[in-house]
């Protein structure tokens, strides 16, 4: 395994919302982080982050923060016509396929979509059909100590206990090639 990547945020917000607007070319909005809600051009695809937690994450060892970020895309139409319900929810799950094992072209671990709803909880947003698909998708955060800056090491010795410690040093062996 290789020393981990950290996840540039600002390239995969660009690249999830670039990622939407090619595949759904009938989006006239695909933005994140939109704070004004008042003025948007429909259809619309509104991105957030909406936060990360650290309970599902394994330490990666390089002094990294290693996440799992929840992200949210609310898919909004106007609901004036006849098929909006329908035609909603057609967007929504075909976002949500979308989705679904996207790293988006940056170092991120897969996402893996967790629900497809309504979401009715915006007061701004009662003018029009709206639905949420939600994301988890791990993203590491930091630079790693392991960068090759010369704490390397590029000579490996081992010992056997009691043997060890500074004053065994010559006790020790130089590893040449991984153990089979």
């Amino acid at each position: 395994m290789g020393i981990p990547a950290a996840t540039d945020l600002d390239a995969l917000f660009d690249a999830i919302v670039a990622s939407i607007s090619a595949r759904f070319p009938d989006l006239i909005t695909v933005q994140d982080h939109i704070e004004d809600r008042t003025q948007i051009s429909m259809p619309a695809c509104l991105i957030e982050m909406a936060d990360c937690d650290t309970s599902d994450v394994v330490d990666p060892g390089s002094e990294q923060l290693e996440l799992v970020a929840t992200f949210e895309a609310r898919i909004i139409i106007g609901f004036r016509t006849d098929t909006a319900k329908r035609e909603i929810r057609k967007l929504a799950t075909a976002l949500a396929a979308h989705i679904r094992l996207q790293r988006w072209g940056v170092p991120c671990g897969e996402a893996q979509v967790i629900a497809v709803e309504p979401d009715a909880f915006d007061p701004d947003m009662d003018r029009y059909e709206v639905y949420r698909v939600e994301w988890r998708q791990p993203i590491i955060i930091g630079e790693s100590i392991w960068n090759n800056d010369g704490i390397i090491p590029t000579t490996v010795l081992a010992s056997d206990a009691p043997d060890i410690g500074p004053p065994h040093a010559e006790d020790y062996d130089v590893i040449t090639q991984a153990p089979q």
